[in-house]
């Protein structure tokens, strides 16, 4: 959940769609998450889901 939370409330834009995680959940299946309403399962890797590259977000401290 807190994927989701910090994409979807600090970052915004996502389609009401699934996206693919970069995790694995074992060699046919990836995990998949769903901006819209925080949802989390793993599909069928042969299975079309959107992408959106993410970059990491570092604040600095003055």
């Amino acid at each position: 959940m807190y994927l989701y939370e910090r994409l979807y409330f600090s970052v915004g834009g996502f389609a009401s769609a699934y996206y693919w995680s970069s995790t694995e959940n074992n060699n046919n299946n990836a995990w998949k998450q769903n901006f819209n309403n925080g949802n989390q399962n793993n599909n069928n890797k042969n299975n079309t889901n959107r992408v959106r590259a993410v970059r990491d977000f570092k604040q600095t401290i003055y």
